[in-house]
């Protein structure tokens, strides 16, 4: 029977619950970002009735029940694109340059509607060694101009500033520092939202989730500071969110010395490792075993690689291999005609 055990995901609700947890336990408002993965969103949606998403493209608007429940993320729409939006029934923008802006004031102006928007900063980052700016977003002066600006607009209803923050952020967390030198005080008194971003950190084995209640403690002063300003604290956690739930199921159909074939590829599971060079962790890895393994899929293309250098215990011919954390961004190309996994959930 285990011969024929083909490759899948399983998906635990009970995990995904969990994580959901320690985000409300502090009292955060939290938006899903749905691209990281949308059965997490799914199940999200039917569970959690207190979360947002953030949807990045105009094909994953219906894949929503609640339209207003979406901050939709603006990508060089048109102003009639942009109306069609709104007609959708969504009411929270975030933009990252002025065009989109211009072009999103226009069409809530002849939609008649009122809309939230939500700016996009560069944040200057406090770390050891040199500062620097995301590339997403205006400069601190323009967005807090823009808001000041846009307070005395008829068809904005609330305003906000929404901060990117790369994946897998372990060091960068001086949160209220940053906001203190980038927000002014007469927009502090404006907007009603901040939106931290993403960047929670999950294990891999290229990273480490040991700074994680660091963050959190960083997080939680920020969302007290912003509390003191009637400002509602927002996080995104995508990969936070859909990676823990999910495990990777595979086999191992031949052996060539210290190479390990699995019955899979990464073209059709697990792209971010090629995408952001996040290696993920292995149930079976043995770190007291001596002997070294590379994990390879089943593809004929020479970067199919899952792990270079795995610890195992004399792995055999139709061994089960087990990747963890394995549930964000696992979509599927059709590179070689390749076909998405099935995902058995689970409780």
């Amino acid at each position: 029977m285990e011969k024929l055990m083909k490759p899948h995901f399983t998906l635990s609700k009970s995990k995904l619950a969990s994580q959901l947890k320690i985000l409300t336990d502090l009292n955060l408002t939290i938006s899903y970002s749905y691209k990281t993965n949308r059965q997490i969103g799914n199940i999200i949606q039917e569970t959690s009735p207190t979360t947002f998403f953030s949807i990045h493209a105009r094909e994953e608007i219906q894949m929503i029940k609640d339209k207003s429940k979406i901050s939709f993320f603006t990508q060089a729409e048109s102003v009639e694109e942009l109306k069609e939006i709104i007609q959708t029934g969504i009411k929270t923008f975030v933009i990252d340059n002025k065009i989109d802006l211009t072009n999103l004031l226009q069409a809530t102006k002849e939609s008649n509607q009122k809309i939230n928007i939500s700016i996009r900063m560069k944040f200057q980052e406090h770390r050891i060694g040199t500062g620097k700016y995301f590339v997403y977003g205006l400069p601190s002066k323009k967005v807090n101009q823009l808001i000041q600006e846009l307070s005395k607009n008829n068809n904005i209803q609330d305003l906000g500033i929404h901060i990117h923050r790369k994946s897998q952020n372990t060091s960068e967390w001086e949160i209220v520092e940053e906001l203190k030198d980038s927000i002014d005080p007469k927009t502090l008194k404006i907007i009603s939202s901040i939106n931290l971003g993403g960047g929670l950190p999950v294990e891999y084995k290229s990273y480490t989730a040991s700074t994680l209640p660091y963050i959190l403690k960083k997080i939680s002063k920020a969302r007290e500071f912003l509390d003191s300003h009637n400002i509602q604290t927002i996080i995104e956690p995508g990969r936070f969110l859909a990676a823990p739930p999910v495990k990777l199921h595979t086999k191992i159909i031949q052996i060539q010395s210290n190479i390990l074939i699995l019955n899979t590829t990464i073209y059709n599971c697990a792209l971010d490792t090629i995408l952001t060079e996040t290696k993920m962790l292995i149930q079976q890895e043995i770190p007291t075993t001596k002997t070294h393994f590379l994990l390879k899929g089943n593809s004929p293309t020479r970067d199919d690689i899952f792990r270079y250098k795995v610890k195992l215990s004399n792995p055999k011919i139709d061994d089960e291999i087990t990747f963890i954390n394995a549930g964000s961004y696992n979509y599927t190309t059709d590179f070689f005609g390749y076909k998405k996994l099935e995902t058995k959930i689970i409780e």
